[in-house]
């Protein structure tokens, strides 16, 4: 993605996809698989599944993980996409995902 991607203001009603949307259709498409979330402060986040909206007037989606299903022995974390710089299959180290500006 670059800066210059569009993405329509998320108002009322039905979700409209913001700036993390290839990333939300990437973690969804992903579910019941471990995936390493690199984030802005460097903490690597694992997650297996994620729950995705947008908030009204939010430039990027956020999404909820581990929660659905929850799973006992992986922590939750609430995150907005923009805060994602990498997303790392722990298979074979293959980058998924990368911001841009990371």
């Amino acid at each position: 993605m670059t800066s210059d991607d569009r993405y329509q203001e998320q108002g009322e009603g039905a979700f409209v996809p913001g700036r993390g949307a290839a990333l939300v259709k990437l973690l969804e498409a992903r579910d019941g698989l471990l995936t390493l979330l690199v984030l802005e402060d460097g903490r690597v986040h694992r997650s297996f599944n994620v729950a995705a909206g947008r908030d009204i007037g939010a430039e990027w989606e956020h999404v909820s993980t581990n929660i659905s299903p929850f799973l006992d022995a992986e922590p939750s974390e609430f995150l907005l996409t923009g805060e994602i710089v990498e997303v790392v299959d722990p298979i074979d180290s293959s980058t998924l995902y990368r911001r841009h500006d990371a």
